[in-house]
């Protein structure tokens, strides 16, 4: 499993809130004067390991909805197609709860740990240790 240098992460973080067009080169350049570790990976590579996670982490969420009319039908809907829809019910609330959050931080952490895998070979220690996210989620669900 590949290992990331919190020095460089943070790094690349105050970088990238600094400037959010910095090319990946740069930030490579920069990233080996903290770690010379760096130099070793490719261009790929790093990309994959530090920028490209902390741009995940810092996105925004994206909010997926349908806009309506004011007389209830989406754009481009005739008014016997929104008649035919079923009437609107309440829905519950989707608000996130705290072992919602910490479930959901556990398993991106997996998948960063997949896509942060340099080889066939990392990638299948990584599915090998699924016990060990399998038990901090259980932990985590309460």
């Amino acid at each position: 499993m590949a290992e990331t240098n919190p020095e460089v992460m943070a790094m690349i973080k105050d970088e990238l809130q600094k400037n959010p067009d910095i090319s990946n080169q740069e930030l490579f350049e920069k990233a080996q004067s903290v770690d010379p570790d760096i130099a070793k990976l490719s261009a790929r590579q790093f990309n994959a390991r530090y920028p490209l996670q902390v741009k995940r982490t810092v996105a925004p969420k994206k909010k997926t909805t349908t806009r309506r009319t004011a007389r209830g039908r989406t754009r481009g809907e005739t008014r016997t197609a929104a008649a035919r829809r079923a009437p609107a019910t309440p829905r519950l609330s989707k608000a996130p709860t705290d072992s919602r959050d910490k479930v959901r931080a556990v398993l991106l952490e997996l998948a960063r740990d997949v896509a942060a895998a340099e080889g066939k070979g990392d990638v299948v220690d990584v599915i090998m240790s699924i016990d060990r996210y399998v038990d901090r989620v259980v932990k985590a669900a309460g």
